[in-house]
């Protein structure tokens, strides 16, 4: 059996799995949302936003708002392949590129959908870090459509931390899960982008922080 035919089995198999692992993680598990009022309060007011979440928190976000038709930022890398047929799964529509492939037609893309006042997800410290550091485009995104972003962060009691770049996250069956959503970060077109950076640097680490708490019971 070719590399070419195990990579196409695995490519329609793994993602499946992957989508059955999530759905039985969240069902037997104690989840906990808090600050849904957020997202909820823009999409009842038809605005278009942004969520970010950092690289490592990134595969709880498709099963918590299933119901939401939110446009993911995605690498083009063979892995992001794996990630964009497990958001499409769970009915997201995945915009392919980075900032070192495809990162100028996924931002038009990305406008596209802010301004027609639908919903985009991106990890602003993808697609290879450094982890945990907000980088620019989000900031200048948000800044020129006039749109605010939703940081959101998760943790589990009982999770598996890979020794991947970015300490990727994987909650485990049968644990406390706590998915936060902090107050939504509104960019003026006029603020310097580093000052804009550090406001979500912080939020994301107060929603990632608070994520912790609550997993551990606090």
């Amino acid at each position: 059996m070719t590399k070419a035919l195990l990579r196409n089995i695995g490519l329609h198999v793994l993602p499946r799995i992957a989508w059955i692992y999530l759905w039985a993680t969240a069902l037997t598990s104690r989840v906990k949302i808090c600050g849904a009022e957020h997202p909820d309060r823009l999409r009842a007011e038809g605005s278009g936003f942004i969520y970010a979440f950092w690289h490592n928190r990134q595969i709880f976000l498709p099963i918590i708002r299933r119901g939401e038709p939110i446009h993911c930022l995605i690498s083009s890398s063979r892995d992001g392949e794996y990630v964009a047929r497990i958001a499409e799964l769970f009915g997201k529509f995945a915009i392919r590129g980075s900032s070192t492939r495809g990162g100028f037609e996924a931002m038009k893309q990305m406008m596209k959908a802010l301004n027609a006042h639908e919903i985009v997800a991106v990890t602003p410290d993808g697609p290879r870090g450094p982890p945990l550091i907000v980088k620019p485009g989000v900031i200048q995104m948000a800044g020129s459509v006039s749109c605010p972003i939703v940081p959101m962060a998760f943790d589990a009691s009982r999770k598996k931390e890979f020794a991947s770049w970015d300490r990727f996250c994987l909650p485990y069956p049968f644990g406390r899960i706590a998915i936060v959503f902090g107050s939504p970060v509104i960019i003026d077109p006029s603020e310097p982008v580093e000052r804009g950076c550090q406001r979500l640097q912080k939020a994301l680490d107060t929603a990632t922080a608070e994520a912790s708490r609550r997993a551990a019971g606090q």
